[in-house]
């Protein structure tokens, strides 16, 4: 398994980088893959909106709010906890 190039930097600056640097958020990954997936999957190509639809214009948010959430809970630990209970 390929290890974290930031652990070996001993600079406080990029401490978020390491692991452990980060706690994970998983019920908001869970909520922003949600959206992903609602944002596919709704009808309004070219149709008026429903109130419940979310905009396209969100997308770029959502998919980097997913990297943030993911990346964060790959850093804290918490993968690997759920891996090894597998």
């Amino acid at each position: 398994m390929k290890e974290n190039p930031a652990n070996d930097i001993k600079d406080t600056m990029w401490k978020f980088l390491m692991d452990k640097g980060q706690k994970s958020n998983i019920p908001a990954l869970k909520e922003y893959v949600y959206d992903l997936i609602q944002m596919t999957t709704q009808k309004t190509a070219g149709q008026r909106k429903a109130k419940s639809h979310i905009s396209w214009d969100e997308l770029d948010m959502t998919m980097m709010s997913i990297v943030i959430e993911a990346t964060a809970l790959v850093l804290s630990g918490d993968l690997d906890e759920i891996k090894e209970k597998k």
